[in-house]
């Protein structure tokens, strides 16, 4: 299980604490501050809040470093919506997924993103590279090629598309025992050239061709959730 940030205050309403007093036992009860619901209203963007905030110190997120026992990581390359950015990493902390790479794209720590992620981005080391669009690609390509001769399989995903010029595999002809990368590209322009180019295998998800694409956070559930299938079923 992975560790989370613990939080440095959380306000609270009155009302809320009356509701939700076997969930509050569970705090750390000096962390726990009453405020009116104007304050906690004024304190925080969210249009309709449930009545409790907290606090969460930058240095108390979860750094990337690189762990003999992991063995998945997931790369998210310029996803530009914060939905699916708060959503992929839900879904990543779900499935087990070790690390995150960041290409840039939806800042993590944005609030838009922390809501999506229902408090995921907390929880899971991620590693943003930023800088220009060369620099960025071009540093996530070196970690990529360091997992890459430590043993990692690296798999970007395409579209199911007939006309595609690279050949594909559907996500579960694929071992996913193995030290994986997965890559999900841009929601409009996909993998960058680059990063395809540098690792050819290539899974996707067939469907119906009357669709085009489906949603990267769409995409993400049943490839990041085939290896906790995969596990489940080979140890029963």
């Amino acid at each position: 299980m992975k560790s989370g940030s613990s939080p440095s205050k959380i306000l609270v309403t009155e009302k809320w604490l009356k509701k939700n007093q076997d969930l509050s036992r569970k705090f750390d009860q000096s962390l726990i501050t009453l405020a009116s619901e104007e304050v906690l209203a004024s304190a925080i963007s969210t249009v309709n809040p449930d009545g409790i905030a907290a606090l969460v110190e930058i240095s108390a997120i979860p750094n990337y470093q690189f762990n003999r026992k992991d063995d998945f990581v997931l790369v998210l390359d310029r996803i530009q919506d914060p939905g699916n950015m708060g959503n992929l990493f839900r879904t990543a902390l779900a499935a087990g997924v070790d690390a995150i790479f960041l290409a840039g794209g939806a800042h993590p720590l944005s609030q838009k993103v922390l809501r999506a992620s229902s408090g995921s981005v907390f929880h899971l080391p991620f590693q943003r590279f930023e800088g220009t669009e060369e620099e960025i690609i071009n540093s996530l390509l070196k970690s990529l090629s360091e997992l890459s001769n430590m043993g990692f399989h690296t798999f970007s995903t395409s579209s199911h598309n007939k006309n595609s010029k690279k050949p594909s595999k559907p996500y579960w002809e694929i071992d996913w025992t193995e030290s994986t990368i997965l890559i999900l590209g841009n929601e409009g322009q996909g993998i960058h050239k680059k990063i395809l180019e540098a690792f050819s295998e290539t899974i996707t998800i067939p469907h119906s061709e009357i669709v085009e694409s489906l949603n990267v956070a769409c995409v993400a559930v049943p490839l990041l959730l085939e290896r906790k299938r995969v596990a489940y079923t080979s140890n029963t």
